[in-house]
């Protein structure tokens, strides 16, 4: 039996939903609260993961983007995953994140590299093997995502969903669609944790 890692739920999907939480504090006062999410199998499925950010006021306002921490749990609230700031990069190379599946166990980490016109992320294995590289389908850069293999072969896709005009026009709260088919499961939450490395990067 192939490894779950906690994230049984993800085995015999091909893709998912995330549904960002409206933060009307955001609307109303213009501070942002630690952004919240759901994730679907289908939209009109009850979640089968939540992920809450988990940072203070003062690093949310005033740190970088990419200066954050995103525990993924389950419906008992146990953590299966952590999302964070790499401890140690080099000052030359882009920022990254790392990942924990489950919390503890590194099981590699997303690099974002930004280019004159075409910014592009890069995941790794914890032993800094390139697994894939995430693209923009465009120089707009943030809606629509090809995954490649090192072979160039795209083996999942990222999209931003259009999410009604008030949550696009009045807050930071975006949905996206990730699809790994075929993916085994810690490709699945690496996958997954680029969607909140991309959320970060271009929409809060």
């Amino acid at each position: 039996m192939a490894e779950t890692l906690g994230l049984d739920c993800l085995v015999n999907l091909d893709s998912v939903m995330i549904y960002q939480k409206v933060d009307y504090g955001e609307v109303f006062l213009g501070f942002s609260s630690n952004r919240r999410y759901a994730v679907k199998s289908t939209p009109k499925d009850q979640p089968i993961l939540y992920a809450v950010q988990d940072n203070g006021f003062w690093t949310r306002e005033f740190g970088s983007k990419y200066n954050m921490t995103i525990r993924v749990i389950n419906a008992s609230k146990k953590d299966l995953m952590v999302v964070s700031k790499a401890k140690h990069h080099e000052c030359c190379e882009g920022p990254k994140v790392d990942v924990f599946v489950p919390p503890g166990n590194k099981i590699g980490w997303v690099r974002y590299h930004e280019g004159c016109c075409w910014d592009h992320m890069e995941i790794h294995d914890p032993k800094e093997a390139l697994l894939y590289k995430v693209i923009p389908y465009s120089s707009f850069k943030d809606n629509k995502f090809k995954i490649e293999d090192p072979k160039h072969k795209v083996v999942g896709k990222i999209l931003k969903k259009y999410a009604g005009f008030f949550q696009e026009a009045f807050t930071n709260a975006d949905n996206f669609r990730v699809e790994f088919k075929d993916a085994d499961i810690r490709t699945k939450a690496l996958f997954l944790a680029t969607v909140f490395y991309i959320d970060a990067i271009f929409h809060e």
